[in-house]
């Protein structure tokens, strides 16, 4: 079995993984019970000692395990299992503080991972799997429900044409399949959420931190009571009231003027005033 040993992680203050000719060990160190971590089980030190040559003991004065280090730098280490000195290092990452064994385990210490190749493949194909799915839905939705999908994703998408609003949308389900299958596809709520979204931005319902509001009532301390209340059949009144209100165009709805508002404005302002007559100061002597 071929295992990879593989950095992870940026520096935060660099910027990079690693300068130039700079090199990370890993060695052993002190458990909080006192001993040396290995890796290695009693049978593993015996089993491998005798195949190597080497004392294997777990001690804090063995020789061996006083110079044993793994040097790693930016390019992967592959570990071959069925050569003895490899299992070894194996063994001893397996458990080791600062790598993690799979790329699915999360240990906030890790500076490095195991990689399995059989299981990187399972990970990159079940992740193309969800991709190819993604990409199935999103060739069937039509224009309107792209803009919605955007809303869900914060994007506003009002002001887009549709070739603009299809190509962001694309763009998001290639880098966030899960997001996009969990978010709209797999969403009952979604037409909801998307309405709640679209009154929010034309001041219709209003969001204060997690309180939403319709008016002066409140229906919802979250999103999802928020969906709930305009789902219960005992308020869809108030759904369609929303509704209706999202598709007018009133200047005091939406925040935006109708043509027919610029139209009067301009008119106003370009009609004839009368004209009046200046007014004479009185000087008092």
């Amino acid at each position: 079995m071929q295992v990879i040993l593989r950095p992870i992680g940026w520096n935060k203050w660099s910027g990079i993984l690693k300068y130039k000719n700079c090199f990370d060990d890993l060695g052993p160190y002190l458990t909080r019970s006192g001993a040396m971590y290995t890796g290695l089980t009693m049978e593993d030190e015996k089993r491998l000692g005798s195949l190597l040559g080497l004392d294997l003991s777990r001690s804090s004065t063995n020789p061996f395990w006083v110079n044993f280090r793994i040097r790693t730098s930016v390019n992967d280490i592959i570990l071959d299992t069925d050569d003895p000195l490899d299992e070894l290092k194996y063994l001893f990452c397996k458990g080791h503080k600062r790598v993690k064994g799979s790329l699915l385990e999360q240990k906030a210490t890790a500076d490095f991972v195991l990689i399995n190749r059989d299981e990187e493949a399972k990970v990159e194909n079940s992740f193309n799997r969800i991709k190819r799915d993604a990409i199935k839905e999103f060739d069937k939705l039509t224009p309107t429900e792209i803009r919605k999908a955007l809303r869900l994703f914060g994007y506003n998408a009002e002001s887009m044409s549709s070739e603009v609003a299809e190509n962001r949308l694309y763009t998001f389900v290639e880098a966030n399949p899960n997001k996009f299958m969990d978010r709209w596809v797999n969403n009952k709520s979604r037409e909801i959420e998307a309405l709640i979204e679209i009154a929010i931005s034309k001041n219709i319902i209003r969001r204060n931190k997690n309180i939403y509001k319709y008016g002066s009532e409140i229906i919802g301390n979250s999103l999802e009571d928020a969906v709930n209340f305009l789902m219960s059949p005992n308020n869809q009144d108030i759904r369609l009231a929303v509704m209706n209100a999202c598709e007018t165009k009133d200047y005091y709805v939406t925040g935006e003027a109708s043509k027919e508002d610029v139209e009067e404005s301009r008119t106003q302002d370009e009609a004839p005033r009368p004209k009046t007559k200046p007014k004479k100061e009185v000087v008092n002597d």
